[in-house]
């Protein structure tokens, strides 16, 4: 006699999963210790995965199976805006992801064991929806879930960006010079109570220029407001006694760089932004530029190849080439270890400084541009303060491969025993002042 498989009962399955909520919903967490309480939050995530795994499992199946027409929905999409009264991105991105995930077989049985999260598979989804990277899907399954199981958000969008740029060289070329040619700004006075409104969109290489120069601006901004704070408070200034809110330091921060060009001697100064490029990369933009046909591996080229900006603004080779031309860039030379152990001369085509040299280390961390080392942490951009990894206090070398990006928290708590620690793979880990291991690790 052989075994025959028997589907499960879905509505018995459905009450134990009730059942199970509601005991995770009525349980205390009061006698949880702060590492039992991290812990849950990892466990709870990675079941929130598998439940959106099953989520997405049945969207698929409504729209293949068109049972959304009992109801007279016209698609699937319009099935679960009404029944779950979900937004139209929520909605689109289940049916989505159905659609993309039986191209993607390693990715979808990391999704269903909770290894990868909602956000990376949705963004994943979007990514191969490009019919114009069709060719290159099957074989990129495995790099996609070996990326998705380890990166952060943001930095895994940068690795997808930088995928789909090159296995869509012309449309992401297309795609920027579109961008470039709607640019567009307009400050208009309101008849109303006089005040003004200043809109505009422009490509990515203007925009990526602007937003480094403004970030410059706005920094110095907050560290005036903190100044005045500290003068009347002392150490004890908190964010609250800043005499401004962000939107108004970044309004004046513009004006400021409006009133400094009318004061300038008119002459145009060279681009400002910093772009990272890797010498491949770069390389292929000079050949296609000369009408050279560049073939395309993108699943082989991916973890070498980065084109951005320091905060991770992706740029498209062409721009960067064209940004060389006209701009300075700067030699860069890493050891086998992926560390800067030069930083070239101000020279035609290459620019830099000591502290550039920290701030590039810290950006060939991650592919998603310059940010804290802390996980988690939303701190990035040049407002990021360069110190050592391991502290001097405690015999750390001054130079860059002992250097790294922090915020001024992160920077400040490194100091009272938390550790960084690079393992052989060029992770790093934060250990905590307790000696009892790294922080509570990604689910």
């Amino acid at each position: 006699m052989t075994d025959t498989f028997e589907p499960p009962d879905l509505d018995a399955a459905l009450a134990c999963l009730e059942h199970a909520v509601e005991q995770v919903q009525a349980a205390s967490l009061d006698g949880l210790s702060p590492a039992d309480e991290l812990a849950l939050v990892s466990r709870l995530e990675v079941l929130r995965r598998r439940l959106d795994h099953g989520t997405d499992a049945v969207a698929g199946h409504l729209d293949r199976s068109a049972a959304f027409s009992l109801d007279g929905h016209k698609t699937a999409k319009g099935a679960l805006k009404a029944i779950g009264r979900l937004p139209g991105s929520e909605a689109h991105g289940r049916v989505q992801t159905s659609r993309a995930l039986p191209r993607l077989p390693l990715v979808e049985a990391a999704y269903a064991k909770g290894r990868i999260p909602t956000e990376h598979v949705r963004a994943i989804a979007r990514t191969v929806s490009n019919p114009r990277v069709a060719e290159w899907v099957p074989d990129a399954d495995a790099i996609f879930a070996r990326h998705a199981t380890t990166l952060g958000y943001d930095d895994f969008v940068a690795a997808l960006r930088q995928w789909e740029a090159l296995a869509d060289a012309d449309g992401a070329d297309q795609a920027s010079e579109q961008s470039h040619e709607r640019r567009k700004a307009s400050l208009l006075e309101s008849g109303i109570d006089g005040s003004f409104h200043l809109d505009g969109s422009f490509g990515a290489l203007q925009g990526a220029a602007m937003a480094e120069i403004f970030e410059r601006y706005e920094t110095a901004e907050l560290h005036a407001d903190w100044a005045a704070a500290r003068e009347v408070h002392g150490d004890e200034a908190r964010i609250e006694h800043l005499a401004r809110t962000p939107a108004q330091r970044r309004a004046d921060a513009l004006f400021e760089i409006f009133r400094r060009a009318e004061a300038s001697d008119g002459a145009s100064p060279v681009p400002l932004v910093n772009i990272v490029v890797d010498q491949d990369t770069f390389d292929d933009a000079v050949r296609r530029a000369a009408g050279v046909e560049v073939p395309t591996e993108p699943n082989e080229d991916l973890d070498g190849r980065r084109c951005h900006t320091l905060d991770g603004t992706p740029i498209r080779p062409a721009e960067a080439l064209a940004a060389a031309m006209v701009g300075h860039v700067r030699r860069v030379v890493l050891d086998g270890a992926g560390t800067v152990i030069d930083l070239g001369r101000r020279q035609r085509l290459f620019t830099g400084s000591a502290r550039d040299a920290a701030f590039l280390q810290a950006l060939l961390r991650t592919p998603g541009g310059l940010g804290c080392l802390w996980p988690g942490c939303d701190g990035r951009g040049r407002c990021l303060q360069v110190d050592h990894r391991d502290p001097a206090g405690r015999g750390g070398p001054t130079d860059t491969s002992n250097s790294d990006a922090y915020c001024g928290f992160h920077n400040r708590i490194k100091e009272r025993g938390f550790r960084p620690v690079r393992a052989p793979d060029g992770t790093w880990t934060i250990h905590r002042p307790d000696g009892e291991g790294p922080i509570t690790p990604a689910a």
